[in-house]
């Protein structure tokens, strides 16, 4: 699984100042893949930031892109927040998380892991 031992969402993550990086990362880069991978640099170092684990957080932070690629730069940080404790409670299954935002309709049906970084 992409996690070991941590959970995504705990008291000292502020998720609108990560909401924040990860739109600014993905601004970063001319394709969308050099935006992906910017925001997962900025992930890693946020995670790091708050004394993780890097050899943990690496193993999961994939997971946190994936979840966060599913957003539109406009989406509120509170939806981005319930989708990062889907991913906690689903132990990291981005597939099992992709498929519950489309159906309460937090996320478009038509969303992908890579919306975020296509759309800016």
């Amino acid at each position: 699984m992409p996690r070991v031992g941590e959970p995504v969402l705990d008291r000292h993550v502020d998720v609108a100042q990560l909401w924040r990086l990860a739109c600014d990362a993905a601004r970063q880069g001319e394709k969308w893949g050099q935006r992906k991978k910017s925001v997962s640099d900025a992930m890693e170092s946020y995670y790091t930031q708050l004394r993780r684990d890097k050899r943990g957080a690496k193993q999961w932070v994939a997971a946190v892109v994936d979840v966060l690629g599913f957003f539109d730069p406009s989406a509120d940080w509170r939806a981005v927040e319930v989708g990062l404790q889907m991913l906690d409670q689903a132990d990291g299954d981005v597939t099992y998380v992709a498929a519950e935002l489309q159906r309460l309709e937090i996320v478009p049906t038509s969303a992908t892991k890579n919306s975020l970084f296509k759309s800016v």
